[in-house]
């Protein structure tokens, strides 16, 4: 007997009396798919007058909806031609798009989530001018159904490291590498793409940057992040000096890593080390955005053996997984604290919260975590990583844990927590590829003999930051300080405003001489 999708009066009862019998897959798929159709914020009261279920069994569906789906698209794919509903989707150009840009990737051995599917799908949706396109989850399940696709569990890269390379790289050049060079002088950088609006049930992930973290063994000295966006000027950027941002800023078409980005940044890095007369190893893997210069002259670069990258690089070890969940809590944090104080309006949600998260407050939450990440931390990954102890003597067999911190309560009390952690954690994998969106989308509307221009996306803030004035910042080192003195608290950082007292009230005392001086000279 076919299954069907259609829902009966019978279903929608009473909770009471629903709990009674028990419900077929298509009945839970449905109810699912009504479920996720509401808002994010929805009540647990409004979503048992919607469906007729009991909260327990609401519940339930959820936690089980992985599996649900997923043995669903099995039913599917065993009634074949049979099915009776239409198998082809609302929007064939995007599904096109999604499959041929799926089959690229993953035929170069990225693996892909349900999440990054979704994002991508939007994406492409929105370049081929389907701007109210919305990627749910029944629309990937459908998807998935309709080109036989199922996902396999795997955990991490290292499921397909070549681990007899990584050992004989530990074996032969690891040795080399602790006999020129000290544990300060032993570098590693990767990037990773960071979805900065993202919030936990996975919505507003078309707006991401790319993050290049680079460290020393003995985690002394990490670098400043290299954060790239989309737009080269963006607009809250606006009456700031680009060398006073607490990151360096660069920008590119999709805001990835290119070649030339990354030989910029390796050569401002080579002229620094040259002034303090200082050479260093820098370990990096093998990508076509990580090319091999010769003209640096105090930094040598060193490639990971291809395959091995999971198992013998210190960043994927957890550095880069601490660097998001400092991330992830501190707009968690945000969203919160804004919608307590009613940022927005009284009513704002989160998601509306987190979609006026601008690029300068990304640039600024990323680095604050990444100065959270302590020595220690990433001293333990480069031990697992094979490099050879410090004067410490780490434990190799202890496990990489997240470091504690206040601000990640809220962030563990994500009911999704995981999948929150992990919407852009392998972005890095193809961000490093061509870019092959614009000869997909080029193809597909070619087909259709249409000609539409590939509008690129911007990441600029909708609204300007007002500029702040010294007297505004004057304001502010008065307010601190009137909160440290009533405070009390034994090593408050009352003394390090002074410092900054002291700045503007220099910026205060030149603008006001330029001031007095353009009007005498007026007269």
């Amino acid at each position: 007997m076919l299954l069907s999708k259609s829902v009966n009066c019978a279903c929608l009862v009473s909770p009471a009396k629903m709990s009674r019998r028990d419900l077929t897959l298509a009945e839970k798929i449905d109810f699912l798919d009504q479920i996720r159709q509401q808002p994010p914020n929805t009540s647990q009261r409004r979503l048992v007058e919607i469906t007729g279920l009991a909260k327990t069994t609401i519940s339930h569906l959820l936690k089980q909806e992985n599996e649900l789906r997923e043995e669903w698209a099995q039913c599917e794919r065993r009634r074949g031609t049979s099915q009776k509903r239409k198998r082809e989707g609302k929007d064939p150009d995007v599904d096109e798009a999604l499959n041929e840009w799926f089959a690229i990737v993953t035929g170069r051995g990225v693996r892909v989530s349900g999440p990054m599917l979704k994002c991508k799908a939007e994406e492409l949706a929105k370049k081929l001018g389907h701007n109210d396109f919305k990627a749910t989850d029944g629309w990937l399940s459908r998807w998935k159904s309709r080109h036989d696709i199922k996902f396999k569990k795997a955990h991490g890269e290292k499921e397909s490291a070549d681990g007899a390379g990584a050992e004989k790289w530990k074996s032969t050049k690891l040795p080399e590498i602790h006999e020129k060079f000290q544990a300060d002088n032993i570098y590693n950088a990767d990037e990773t793409g960071l979805y900065y609006r993202a919030t936990p049930d996975g919505s507003l992930m078309m707006d991401r940057v790319t993050v290049l973290c680079c460290s020393n063994m003995s985690g002394t000295d990490k670098r400043k992040l290299l954060v790239i966006g989309k737009s080269a000027k963006p607009r809250c950027f606006k009456g700031l000096k680009m060398d006073s941002l607490p990151v360096v800023y660069r920008a590119s078409r999709n805001a990835w890593m290119t070649s030339e980005l990354f030989k910029e940044w390796l050569k401002d890095w080579d002229r620094e080390l040259q002034c303090q007369s200082r050479k260093v190893l820098l370990l990096l893997d093998n990508c076509a955005a990580h090319p091999r210069l010769h003209c640096l002259k105090n930094i040598q670069l060193e490639f990971l053996p291809p395959r091995t990258t999971a198992l013998v690089q210190p960043m994927d070890m957890g550095i880069i997984k601490n660097l998001k969940i400092f991330y992830r809590a501190r707009l968690v944090n945000y969203v919160l604290e804004a919608t307590e104080e009613n940022l927005l309006t009284s009513s704002s949600t989160a998601t509306e919260v987190s979609a006026k998260v601008n690029v300068l407050q990304a640039v600024t939450f990323v680095a604050d975590s990444w100065r959270k990440i302590s020595s220690e931390t990433i001293q333990n990954c480069f031990s697992h990583s094979g490099f050879r102890h410090l004067i410490l003597q780490m434990d190799v067999d202890m496990p990489i844990e997240s470091e504690k911190n206040d601000e990640n309560v809220e962030l563990q009390q994500v009911e999704n927590y995981e999948e929150f952690l992990s919407i852009d954690n392998e972005l890095h994998c193809y961000d490093k590829n061509e870019d092959y969106d614009a000869s997909i989308v080029a193809r597909i509307v070619a087909k259709h003999m249409t000609a539409s221009e590939d509008q690129e996306s911007n990441d600029d803030d909708p609204n300007e930051l007002v500029q702040v004035t010294t007297q505004d910042a004057r304001k502010c080192i008065e307010i601190l300080c009137r909160y440290f003195m009533q405070e009390g608290n034994e090593g408050s950082p009352i003394d390090t405003l002074d410092v900054c007292g002291d700045f503007v009230q220099v910026q205060c005392v030149n603008r006001m001489r330029q001031i007095t001086l353009d009007k005498f000279f007026k007269h």
